[in-house]
């Protein structure tokens, strides 16, 4: 019954955790767009050069964005190791907590 409150609030937490790394990447994503397309509308170039200057921008927000996203991943990673692990030592609390009750619960019995 104890568990049952503690695993949707952990549930809700790393759910919250995942929408918010999400956000921060769209975030991070939407603004190198605009920042790009600004850059292009106040400092026109020549069509080829531009092209150009387009591709080699485009490489480096996607490279950008794919560093960001793979630390993201791994912080991410790393909070659910950390969360399973707080889960495993809370069942293990548990059920000794539980065993240390059915042991007293027996001894109290066999002394009546």
């Amino acid at each position: 019954m104890l568990s049952l409150p503690l695993t949707t609030v952990k549930k809700a937490r790393q759910e919250a955790l995942v929408k918010s790394v999400v956000a921060l990447a769209a975030g991070f994503a939407a603004g190198a767009a605009v920042g790009a397309a600004l850059g292009l509308l106040f400092a026109p170039k020549a069509g080829a050069e531009t092209r150009k200057d387009i591709a080699e921008k485009t490489k480096e927000v996607v490279g950008t964005v794919k560093d960001k996203c793979a630390t993201t991943i791994e912080d991410v990673k790393a909070k659910i190791s950390e969360i399973k692990a707080k889960k495993e030592e809370t069942a293990e609390e548990v059920v000794a907590e539980v065993a240390e009750t059915a042991e007293a619960a027996a001894e109290a019995e066999c002394e009546a």
